[in-house]
């Protein structure tokens, strides 16, 4: 891997942060640069040494500075920090037991690819975050943005929404409001239909009411005539009246628990209850009546209350949102009911007067303030009604004609009639009217009932179009949301994912489209620029990787040739001239830093018998098996020479002439367990060694280090061979 070098792409914007990285990149650099030269251990010691502190450093100051931010993925970081800071010291321990090329190359290029992964990946994806942070807590300082509360209010959004979502909300808030506003005004025509519904149940209602309170009202003026006579003509008129009162009254009652809807039985309960009580206390006015208990006024007073309660039904129509026009039809009919019930009064009250001769009818007070009450009704019926319900009332609606008339008709009787006649005749004549009202409420009521069904129709009709267009509406609404976010979205997507693509080492990635000229348009071409770049560096990254192959093969030659320099052919050993360099730093070393240095001389015994015996062939192998167990035996940092034929040098820094002693008769002992197979022979060797510890105060140089150890050797020699001697 070429060495890494700084680049301004590496930066993550914080000048602490990047200076850190520019420091390790450096000792890596230094790593790298001796990772093939023969420097000290302790000089890759220190280098490794102050990695570690300045990563350390490092890691603490990116930790703080992550907490006081209250990054997220904190504790992840410091996880991962430690991990690494323990593989350094792996890392480091591994170098200096190791002195191949090879494994100090995997060692730096491992460092390297670390520091790139944590750069531009685990540095790059915080720094957003402390970015967005900063930029609010200078927003907080400052507040001199253009739109600070809508920059702010953006932030937010942006952080817990996502664009898909973000855009899905912009097209759709307009339609949900419209949706809304819609399905309030659906509610509304929802809520008329039902309530124009409700007024049809109640209509049945109303009519079997007006035909009640009509019976009731003659029934009331018969038992005034009744109370205020002894005429039997009324006894038998009450009776009949009362029968048809009370057939009447059970139809209605039937109505009331059979018949009605329950939401008509719900929104009339407390006047239907009121009402049965009501019918339940006519049975005791009748009673009273009949017995003489109840006077003529308290008789008209009765039956006044008991009808007030029956017309009551209005107050339940008028509370419901019809429409102007439907309440003002109610208005209308309420005030002809009021009139008719007026009149009906009117003439309870006459049959009294008329029998007792009054002169005046209106010197009676509840005679004038019944037609006061008259003149308002009329009036508030005119108020309400339509030109139609005007022109069907216009006999009974002048105000003036109506005074005149009840007065003239009184006048004419007393005039014109004996005075047995005279309450039958009044009592004739105002039922006429009264009848005469009777149709024309009818006919109200009637109309009422066909223009209600017409609005009902009409309502139900206007809803379920409505409801059909607003379905229609919703549906295309949300189809061009979708279109609209599925517009927006997917290219974005698509640039995302050829980003992924690009960042994995796909460059052949292309947008065949034409771009449209917008902001996604200008995303899709810078895309292509960076894709085009990133292509034209990997072609020049080829170029520059087959230069650094060719390199590579030429060091490695250049290496291979060295190797051979340094080593002996037949055995892999440390060659003579490679072994006195060694042998000369060792000392160095040893004098430098006060360590014990020490050598061991070795010779394999009657080597020419085996040559002489077996062959040349066998006493080459015979000197492979040999290397081979002694580099088996010495430690790493132990360096195993060929420095004669069958002579071996064995260099052991750090060990003093005690150790040296005791692994010199344990690698003997080894050697002499050894058996070299040979045809149908078992060939066994073993050998002679001379020991020797390096004394600055006795040896000039590293050839009389030798010699001292050479002495050694001889000594075991002549001494029997198979041995080992302290020089």
């Amino acid at each position: 891997m070429a060495e890494l070098v700084w680049n301004e792409g590496m930066s993550v914007g914080i000048e602490a942060i990047d200076n850190d990285h520019k420091k390790i990149i450096a000792i890596l650099s230094r790593l790298i640069a001796n990772q093939n030269s023969h420097q000290l251990d302790s000089v890759i010691n220190e280098t490794f040494t102050e990695l570690e502190q300045y990563i350390v450093e490092h890691f603490s100051r990116e930790e703080a500075l992550l907490a006081q931010y209250n990054f997220k993925d904190l504790a992840s970081h410091k996880e991962s920090h430690q991990s690494f800071i323990k593989k350094i010291s792996a890392l480091k321990e591994h170098w200096l037991a190791n002195r191949s090329s090879e494994v100090r190359s995997e060692i730096t290029e491992y460092l390297q690819q670390w520091l790139l992964k944590h750069i531009l990946h685990e540095d790059q994806d915080y720094v957003a975050a402390i970015k967005n942070a900063q930029n609010i807590d200078t927003y907080k300082k400052t507040k001199r943005s253009k739109h600070p509360l809508l920059r702010f209010l953006s932030i937010k959004l942006a952080q817990n929404i996502s664009l898909s979502r973000r855009v899905f909300i912009t097209t759709l808030s307009p339609l949900i409001m419209s949706f809304a506003l819609c399905f309030m005004l659906l509610n509304h025509s929802f809520q008329r239909y039902n309530n124009v519904s409700l007024l049809i149940g109640l209509h049945s209602v109303v009519k079997q009411v007006n035909g009640i309170s009509h019976s009731l009202q003659v029934e009331r003026g018969l038992s005034s005539g009744f109370s205020s006579s002894n005429f039997k003509y009324y006894a038998n008129s009450l009776i009949e009246r009362r029968a048809i009162s009370d057939e009447k009254i059970k139809n209605f009652l039937l109505l009331l628990n059979l018949h009605l809807d329950d939401t008509v039985k719900d929104n009339i309960l407390l006047y239907s209850n009121n009402v049965k009580k009501s019918f339940i206390k006519l049975i005791s006015i009748r009673l009273s009546l009949d017995k003489g208990n109840l006077s003529e006024s308290e008789s008209n007073q009765a039956y006044a209350q008991l009808i007030e309660q029956l017309l009551s039904i209005s107050e339940n129509l008028t509370h419901l949102d019809i429409g102007s026009e439907l309440s003002n039809d109610i208005d209308a009919i309420n005030a002809i009911l009021l009139f008719k019930e007026y009149m009906g009064q009117i003439r309870a009250i006459g049959m009294g007067e008329i029998a007792k001769e009054s002169p005046k009818l209106l010197d009676n007070k509840e005679i004038i303030t019944l037609q006061g009450k008259q003149l308002s009704s009329i009036r508030s019926f005119k108020k309400s009604a339509n030109e139609k319900q005007l022109i069907e009332c216009a006999d009974f609606c002048q105000e003036k004609l109506v005074i005149d008339t009840i007065e003239q008709v009184y006048t004419h009787i007393r005039s014109n009639h004996q005075i047995d006649e005279r309450s039958d005749v009044w009592f004739d004549l105002l039922s006429q009217e009264i009848d005469l009202m009777k149709v024309i409420s009818d006919n109200l009521i009637d109309d009422f009932s066909s223009k209600i069904e017409v609005v009902s129709q009409e309502i139900e009709n206007k809803f379920f179009w409505f409801a059909f267009l607003l379905t229609i509406f919703l549906l295309i609404s949300v189809l061009f949301a979708l279109v609209l976010n599925y517009s927006i979205i997917s290219p974005v997507r698509k640039l995302t994912y050829a980003l992924d693509d690009m960042s994995a080492g796909q460059t052949n990635i292309q947008f065949h489209t034409n771009p449209n000229n917008d902001e996604i348009g200008a995303m899709q071409l810078a895309f292509e620029k960076l894709r085009r770049r990133l292509l034209q560096a990997e072609i020049y990254k080829a170029r520059v990787d087959d230069q650094q192959k060719e390199i590579q093969y030429r060091k490695s030659q250049q290496d291979h040739f060295e190797h051979l320099a340094m080593t002996d052919a037949l055995t892999g050993a440390v060659n003579r001239h490679h072994f006195n360099n060694l042998l000369n730093k060792e000392v160095l070393s040893a004098n430098q830093g006060e360590r014990p240095l020490s050598i061991m001389l070795l010779d394999i015994d009657h080597f020419k018998a085996i040559n002489d015996t077996y062959g040349h062939q066998m006493g080459d192998y015979a000197l492979k098996v040999f290397y081979q167990a002694c580099k088996k035996a010495v430690r790493s940092s132990d360096v195993v020479a060929r420095v004669g034929g069958e002579e071996f040098v064995i260099v052991m820094p750090d060990t003093n002439i005690e150790n040296a002693k005791h692994f010199a008769e344990r690698l003997r002992s080894n050697i002499e367990e050894l058996s070299i197979q040979a045809a149908k022979n078992v060939i066994s060797i073993t050998v002679s060694i001379g020991v020797s510890q390096w004394d600055p105060e006795v040896f000039s140089h590293a050839e009389t280090f030798i010699a001292h150890a050479d002495n050694a050797l001889y000594q075991a020699k002549n001494s029997g061979r198979n041995k080992v001697v302290i020089a």
